[in-house]
């Protein structure tokens, strides 16, 4: 994680409001993998939160549970409770972060994204999993937090268990920050067919959020494709729902730049409008992605603020 030049620290991220940092390793596939036993797992663990978890930080801090391997495969099995495992990998991996003594960690973050978990169409997953997990966290003064990505599916999918399990799971975490993904796609999936993302469709979406537990809410997306500079230098953009050669390319013109990144920034700053829409306030409790720039924010606050709106 940056900011401008430099390597970002605690104190940027409590400047800019935020109360806590998650720290991701793309759902697994980014952090060492030993094995797939107990031991390597508290080792594995260890050394991630030897890492990561400096002493001083003060700010509270959420370690990943990998879900993959670096190769893509899971890196235990995740049906059975894992307490019940005498070498689970997952059991280990949370008692190694734990044997590093550190009064910022919280809790812990379980980083498969999809919504599916334990419906039909994924089942890579077990509610007794889940629940084991939420139960062993729990047992060691942690929380447990999730941040499920929707992806593309409209709300008549979301609303079917068999391709979403947030509903049916949101009592085993104590915060779940929902992914619209509206930032990411153009269009939509529902059951009666393909529609394009609209702000009424995310609209829909957050309403859907709405209706659950009290420890659910949503994750704020954004990311380098609203820097200037970035686009500028690479000809393309990160995850932004449009593919900045189509709108810009091959010429790349200063203006035409200029008008993608204010479109992304509007597109970004529909999540707010829509909680105060919906809502009328926003969220007590929020995620934001951003990419690993720290500059992403600061764009989103300042565009923020001049529509009267705080981002953070």
């Amino acid at each position: 994680m940056t900011v401008w030049d430099r390597k970002a620290t605690a104190g940027d991220f409590r400047e800019r409001g935020f109360e806590g940092i998650v720290i991701l390793d793309g759902e697994g596939r980014n952090s060492h993998c030993s094995g797939f036993m107990y031991s390597n797992g508290y080792k594995d663990g260890r050394e991630l939160a030897e890492w990561v978890l400096s002493p001083g930080v003060d700010t509270s801090l959420y370690v990943t549970i990998p879900f993959y391997r670096p190769d893509g495969k899971q890196r235990d099995q995740a049906q059975a409770s894992f307490s019940s495992v005498p070498d689970s990998y997952y059991r280990g991996w949370i008692d190694g972060v734990l044997s590093i003594d550190n009064s910022d960690l919280r809790g812990f973050y379980w980083s498969y994204e999809s919504c599916l978990q334990t419906g039909n169409y994924g089942k890579n997953v077990s509610e007794e999993f889940i629940q084991s997990l939420h139960d062993y966290v729990h047992g060691h003064g942690e929380e447990l937090m999730w941040i499920p990505a929707t992806g593309n599916r409209g709300v008549t999918y979301l609303d079917d268990p068999s391709f979403c399990a947030i509903q049916s799971l949101a009592g085993y975490f104590d915060y779940i920050f929902v992914q619209p993904n509206y930032y990411q796609n153009s269009t939509l999936n529902e059951k009666y067919g393909t529609v394009p993302y609209t702000y009424q469709k995310l609209i829909e979406k957050v309403e859907w959020i709405d209706n659950m537990p009290g420890n659910v809410s949503i994750e704020m997306e954004v990311d380098r494709s609203i820097l200037y500079n970035y686009i500028s230098r690479t000809h393309i953009e990160e995850n932004f729902r449009e593919p900045l050669i189509e709108r810009c390319g091959p010429r790349f013109t200063h203006e035409c730049l200029i008008q993608y990144t204010c479109d992304a920034k509007e597109i970004a700053f529909h999540y707010l409008k829509a909680q105060k829409d919906v809502l009328n306030r926003k969220y007590k409790d929020l995620a934001y992605y951003f990419s690993v720039d720290l500059r992403v924010i600061d764009e989103m606050k300042g565009f923020s603020r001049r529509l009267g709106e705080a981002y953070v």
